[in-house]
């Protein structure tokens, strides 16, 4: 197993000193130990991940989330068009169901 480290860490005083010391007033020193750094060569290259980018609970880069709502933006705004589209398209038809009528009539009357 391999060795571990130990950083001291100062801890602030909570304030209550049982000792007549003045100096044993101030903050006390805890010893934690440092964790070794990992030794597993089989680590995956930090190039791969830098290419992907970080990604969120629905596997999806910042990047690829912003280009999604840009597409989704478009695709609103087109079916905006053909809705308005299509409503001038009726309004054209009418037109000229009224039309042909009154060229049938003009054409009946001569």
């Amino acid at each position: 197993m391999p060795e571990t480290k130990t950083k001291t860490i100062p801890t602030p005083s909570d304030g209550r000193d049982n000792s007549d010391d003045g100096m044993a007033a101030t903050n006390q020193l805890v010893e934690r130990p440092q964790p070794a750094p990992p030794t597993n060569s089989r680590r995956q290259p930090r190039s791969h991940l830098s290419q992907q980018g970080r990604r969120d609970a629905t596997d999806f880069t910042a990047s690829q989330e912003v280009k999604l709502k840009a597409g989704d933006m478009r695709m609103a705004k087109i079916q905006i068009s053909l809705s308005n589209l299509r409503t001038e398209m009726e309004e054209t038809h009418k037109q000229l169901q009224n039309l042909c009528k009154t060229i049938k009539v003009d054409v009946d009357e001569e």
